[in-house]
């Protein structure tokens, strides 16, 4: 991973399924790349009750994610990681879906950040698709040594809607978690804005 430290970045939540996973990060852009920073939240109850095909405690060891008891997944745990991180990286704005907006827009704007919400969350992957694709094959997109955001990345998969729009769905709704993948693409939603803070890229060098 490149230094990253008090780069302008961009924060991504996926907080949807609070009693199973949640997913935070930090997209910078450096030296032509994309870079994600991740971290995730994992309900002990549902690692204890769904048998995932994941090394999740191995992960959990390794720092990636951290595990967590009680009912839900509580906000806080959310607030805590990005409050750590602006200590050492240009964090001020975060994006999130509509799901649990009240929740989450209060928790993060009592701590002084400002939330940019996704009113229309279906229309973001076409829309992010070409951008994706081309990130991929060019290895524009760096995670590190992260296996557990390539699990992630792998239990997705492309449907292409009739009207030739394409949708991120999981390949399996409860044993293939693709939290952090999503997180991601909501932070990439807004990445024009931490491109154009750098001021050494232009959208329209890119061919899509």
């Amino acid at each position: 991973m490149p230094d990253l430290q008090e780069r302008t970045c961009i924060g991504g939540l996926d907080y949807g399924r609070i009693k199973d996973f949640a997913a935070v990060g930090l997209l910078f852009y450096v030296d032509g790349n994309y870079v994600w920073k991740t971290h995730s939240f994992a309900r002990k109850g549902f690692l204890d009750s769904v048998e995932l095909q994941a090394p999740i405690r191995d992960w959990e060891d390794e720092g990636l994610l951290t595990v967590v008891d009680g009912p839900v997944i509580d906000i806080k745990h959310i607030v805590n990681w990005f409050v750590e991180m602006r200590e050492t990286y240009g964090i001020t704005k975060i994006v999130v879906d509509l799901y649990r907006l009240d929740l989450v827009k209060t928790a993060l704007e009592d701590a002084n950040f400002e939330v940019l919400f996704i009113r229309n969350p279906r229309s973001i992957p076409s829309k992010l698709a070409p951008r994706v694709e081309t990130m991929f094959a060019n290895r524009n997109l760096i995670f590190g040594d992260n296996p557990l955001m390539r699990w992630y990345t792998n239990n997705i998969y492309v449907k292409t809607r009739p009207d030739g729009n394409k949708e991120y769905l999981k390949k399996d709704e409860y044993r293939r978690k693709t939290d952090g993948f999503q997180a991601f693409i909501h932070a990439l939603w807004q990445a024009d804005e931490i491109v154009q803070d750098v001021g050494e890229f232009f959208l329209d060098a890119l061919n899509f």
